[in-house]
């Protein structure tokens, strides 16, 4: 009686661990096969940017539009410049057309947010601020911030470093790199800091004695003292060292993929420092030993 009872007792134990393994077994299979549609509905659902442009045969770019040598119009009406130029590389190598949107320094990130634009390409500056928002590709330029001051005026001639603007007025473009950098160094030093929304108005307003010195781009500054105003010249050292990279969205890293890819081989053919030497800018190469 004890071995039937015996025999029954496993004979029920296993039938039971076999049915509770089916039912785990029907669960996982369940959850692998929602795990499945939902990463289909993604995919469905996702599309990279690159995708997009290559679907519709055009690149939209945000570049500037009155900051020579980076992206201005010549007396032909053609927008030209070192920027404009790597961004028809771009459109180039990915084999579609081009669409080139007007920026400002403030208006370069809500037009990636608001998908105006697929990538920016507007001398921008990377720093961690930013990168909370948005993306940087490697970086395919470097550069600077140095002083602009105006020989013509006695207030701003002398000027020479951050502890020469005690007490002066100075000008930078709202919401880019310099207006951080400026804030941070010269904040508690200067009379006032005006935020202005064209580059063109940067140097107008330096012209005329309405500020004592600009922070400004060593590549632009060098590039406008020298074909725009005579009067005007760089001061002293440089005040970063920057790099510069292409902005894109965040959580698109195909096509993130891609234009990291373009970089390097803009870098490593010689092309970038190509486009600089055309517009008569010193190349400096995109590296750093630390």
């Amino acid at each position: 009686m004890e071995l039937v009872w015996s025999r029954t007792y496993f004979a029920n134990r296993e039938s039971k661990e076999a049915s509770k393994m089916k039912k785990i077994s029907l669960l996982l299979l369940v959850c692998l096969v929602g795990l499945v549609f939902a990463a289909g509905a993604y995919a469905a659902d996702y599309e990279s940017t690159l995708d997009k442009v290559l679907d519709t045969g055009k690149l939209t770019v945000a570049c500037f539009s009155d900051v020579p040598p980076i992206g201005y119009y010549n007396e032909r009406n053609e927008l030209v410049g070192t920027d404009v130029e790597v961004a028809k590389k771009m459109a180039e190598a990915l084999g579609v057309t081009i669409e080139f949107v007007s920026t400002t320094n403030a208006n370069r990130i809500p037009y990636l947010l608001t998908n105006k634009v697929d990538v920016v390409i507007a001398s921008f500056t990377m720093n961690s601020d930013r990168r909370k928002v948005i993306e940087y590709s490697d970086p395919y330029f470097r550069g600077g911030a140095i002083l602009v001051v105006n020989t013509n005026n006695p207030a701003s001639a002398n000027i020479t470093s951050i502890d020469d603007l005690q007490g002066k007025n100075i000008a930078v473009s709202k919401g880019s790199f310099n207006d951080e950098l400026a804030t941070a160094l010269a904040g508690d030093k200067v009379k006032s800091i005006l935020r202005l929304e064209n580059v063109s108005d940067l140097y107008a307003a330096l012209n005329t004695g309405k500020v004592e010195a600009v922070v400004e781009d060593v590549l632009l500054a060098g590039y406008i003292t020298k074909n725009q105003y005579p009067n005007l010249k760089v001061a002293g050292d440089l005040l970063s060292d920057d790099i510069q990279g292409i902005g894109v969205r965040r959580g698109d890293q195909i096509w993130l993929n891609w234009i990291n890819g373009f970089v390097f081989d803009l870098l490593v053919s010689g092309e970038m420092k190509a486009i600089c030497e055309a517009y008569g800018i010193t190349y400096t190469p995109v590296h750093f030993v630390y």
